[in-house]
């Protein structure tokens, strides 16, 4: 069978326009986003205004401050991490047949977490800023981390969803990746806090290597019966959050003597994971959510 012909029926088995409708919901955020970036390279003057600032607040900071960023770097390295994100929670959602509640749980975590961002600067007496989407990439890489594991579940076809070792050992990995790149950054390679908290994010992370090392040994079997394309679906996670955690903290905002929250950061991947539980919890029993047409035909 020639390449063409491959292409040729592995087009006819996917419903593209069915698949674009889930993907123009998905970059809805962005869209936004960089509407406003144009607004605002348009009229400077209003990047400080759409921002929360505490020396200048007014109510509908809370609600912009998420999609405003402090440059064009910063701009573009959020957005860049949220299409990589929310494209590959989408295309997890696809195969596992559950794409509505992908997007229905992934926009409500999107307004939780704009509520959550701003109250986080409202009532930190240390913080005069809150600005750009890196706070919802936080919370939807922890939703993502439940869809990943939906995959590996549908592809072992074993249960995996509830495999809490693995869910944990990420999220030490990225807080140990957001610490670390921090310090890189912001050369705060003697601040003892830091350090420490690096060190502690390391040493749990191994500890829960090793105490649940049957779901990663679990994990390393099933990916060995899969496909070489299902295993580059799988493993693929790993370079997303890579790119997110490099990216989360743009080299030219160091310039600016602008310190970005570590906790804010740390929260909304807890955030995305609980609220992802949560909301798979209640909407699953829905007939919605668990019947609808497949993108991908069998």
């Amino acid at each position: 069978m020639s390449v063409y012909t491959r292409i040729r029926d592995a087009r006819s088995r996917v419903n593209l326009r069915l698949f674009t409708f889930y993907l123009a919901i998905v970059l809805i955020i962005p869209a936004i986003t960089t509407l406003i970036e144009y607004l605002v390279t348009v009229n400077p003057g209003l990047r400080a205004d759409l921002r929360i600032d505490m020396q200048n607040f007014h109510l509908y900071q809370v609600f912009t401050s998420s999609f405003v960023h402090l440059n064009f770097d910063h701009f573009l390295a959020n957005v860049t991490a949220y299409l990589l994100i929310a494209v590959y929670g989408l295309v997890l959602a696809t195969l596992v047949n559950r794409k509505r509640l992908y997007l229905v749980a992934s926009k409500i975590i999107v307004v939780i977490f704009v509520l959550f961002g701003a109250a986080f600067a409202i009532f930190n007496a240390t913080t005069t800023y809150y600005a750009g989407l890196s706070g919802i990439d936080s919370a939807l890489a922890g939703l993502l981390l439940l869809f990943w594991l939906l995959y590996l579940e549908h592809t072992a076809k074993q249960r995996m969803r509830h495999y809490y070792g693995l869910i944990l050992f990420f999220i030490l990995a990225l807080s140990a990746g957001i610490v670390a790149r921090y310090i890189l950054l912001y050369h705060a390679g003697r601040n003892a806090l830091l350090l420490s908290l690096l060190v502690f994010f390391v040493v749990l992370g191994a500890l829960c290597v090793f105490y649940y090392r049957d779901q990663f040994f679990d994990l390393y079997r099933v990916l060995g019966e899969f496909s070489w394309s299902s295993r580059i679906i799988t493993v693929a996670i790993i370079a997303i959050f890579a790119f997110f955690v490099w990216n989360l903290f743009p080299e030219r905002l160091a310039n600016l003597s602008v310190t970005a929250g570590i906790p804010l950061h740390l929260a909304g991947i807890v955030i995305g994971i609980l609220a992802g539980y949560f909301l798979f919890a209640y909407l699953e029993g829905f007939a919605y959510f668990s019947d609808e047409k497949e993108v991908i035909s069998r």
